[in-house]
């Protein structure tokens, strides 16, 4: 937990290298260009959190419009990085309106299933890309770049962990026989 407070004060202070990570990776892998970059503003919907998806369609072409929130355009096409409480568990979150209640009665900024019961038997650290918004306008347009996103993050704090602290630390193996 120190090197993620090292690491966000650095993002604060200098700036990320999560772009340019990825960056290098396309640049090393360029038929991943297409799926892992980033997929542009124009591609990003958030409509309000009780219309749903409009079923006649494969993607959001048919949803009403009239329900997209209108949110002031960023300055950087570089992620975002945010801290705080991730929701667990063993199905997909697909509901805007119990999205937006857990978000406001606990402060959960995303949700994930991969992860479900880890943290019950083992320490750990959850790193993940968002890339939807959890409601029924689901779609997978924007996974591969979020997954590369929590990758770069990864690699950026794997560089500020000592490797004396990763041979000091159980590995999920004994910690699981000793519980």
């Amino acid at each position: 937990m120190s090197a993620v407070s090292k690491l966000r004060a650095q993002h604060e202070s200098e700036g990320s290298t999560i772009s340019r990570y990825i960056s290098e990776m396309l640049a090393s892998k360029p038929r991943m260009m297409h799926k892992f970059q980033y997929q542009g503003s124009e591609q990003d919907y958030l409509f309000e959190a009780d219309y749903d998806h409009n079923n006649s369609g494969k993607g959001c072409e048919n949803c009403d419009e009239g329900y997209l929130l209108i949110r002031e355009p960023r300055d950087t096409t570089d992620p975002v990085i945010h801290y705080g409480l991730i929701g667990s568990a063993n199905q997909v979150m697909r509901h805007g309106a119990t999205r937006e209640k857990l978000r406001k009665e606990k402060g959960i900024l995303c949700f994930e299933m991969e992860a479900a019961g880890l943290m019950d038997n083992f320490p750990c650290l959850i790193i993940r890309g968002i890339c939807d918004y959890s409601d029924t306008h689901k779609n997978k347009r924007w996974q591969p770049y979020a997954a590369a996103t929590a990758a770069a993050y990864a690699k950026e704090l794997l560089e500020l962990i000592t490797v004396t602290s990763v041979t000091r630390t159980k590995e999920a193996t004994e910690i699981m026989k000793a519980g």
